[in-house]
């Protein structure tokens, strides 16, 4: 039976850094708007850019099921239904193509975040100058990171499924465009701004793809679907969802994609959303 959203129920995914959270760190109000949306007989997903390795276990303990490495790794509930890699010989080219380029990077796997020394030092950096989560918040911002990083000797040989460049001496697309056209680029919604970091991804592969296997696996038909983003690499799960919600402030092509707006996580953007919905 294919649930329609005549029924009520709905399939929900919504996006961390920038939707659900701010720097890694999301509102009690939204953990609870998720807690109060699954009570109610609604499915709610979350839907990252993020690998599995740095969302944080009471963070994805809020949800369903969890679509990371935006769209290469999805869970529900305890099965994986899905666990896409870079082929071996493109990982090995792609992370001796940044060594070479001096780049600070880190290869996202579903277990762990590989990196050299360099970016793992960043990372502390952050972690020692960020303030202490607010009361009642869930996530723990780039503690949640730094508890990820692993600086193995054998990084080429790492298998992963999407790479963070938080700096290097080219742009992301031109890296992309030496790798070829299985390989995509994209901002960072985790990184500094700018034409020298991003995400390097396979470019076959889109949040949309996890939308889709989803809600094909639980039965819901695409109308009772809804994607919630910010970011770029949510545009795609916003067109394949059957309601899409952008946030405030974002990008052009994100809100064009959008049924309707609601503000940020200090906002309770998720309440706005579900409460216009009919969820909570």
């Amino acid at each position: 039976m294919t649930v329609r959203p005549e029924t009520g129920r709905r399939c929900v995914f919504i996006d961390f850094d920038g939707t659900f959270a701010d720097h890694g760190i999301a509102p009690g109000a939204h953990a609870e708007a998720v807690r109060r949306a699954r009570e109610n007989g609604h499915v709610v997903l979350l839907c990252t850019g993020r690998p599995a390795s740095i969302v944080a276990p009471e963070v994805a303990a809020l949800f369903d099921g969890v679509v990371t490495s935006a769209g290469a790794h999805v869970r529900v509930g305890e099965e994986v239904l899905r666990d896409d890699r870079f082929p071996e010989d493109l990982a090995r080219r792609t992370t001796e193509l940044l060594l070479e380029a001096r780049a600070v990077f880190a290869l996202e796997a579903p277990e762990a975040m590989y990196c050299t020394p360099g970016l793992a030092e960043s990372i502390r950096e952050h972690v020692r100058a960020a303030e202490a989560p607010a009361s009642g918040s869930i996530g723990r911002g780039p503690q949640d990171i730094l508890d990820a990083v692993r600086t193995p000797d054998d990084l080429p040989d790492r298998s992963f499924a999407k790479v963070s460049v938080w700096e290097s001496p080219v742009p992301v697309e031109q890296v992309a465009a030496q790798l070829g056209a299985a390989i995509g680029a994209l901002p960072n919604s985790i990184s500094a701004d700018g034409l020298h970091s991003g995400e390097l991804h396979l470019a076959a592969i889109d949040k949309a793809d996890g939308v889709r296997q989803v809600a094909a696996h639980l039965g819901f038909g695409i109308e009772a679907t809804v994607g919630i983003g910010d970011g770029m690499n949510d545009v795609g799960m916003l067109r394949a969802t059957g309601t899409a919600v952008g946030i405030e402030g974002a990008a052009p092509a994100v809100l064009e994609a959008a049924t309707f707006v609601v503000p940020g996580p200090s906002g309770h953007g998720i309440v706005a959303a579900f409460e216009r919905l009919g969820m909570i």
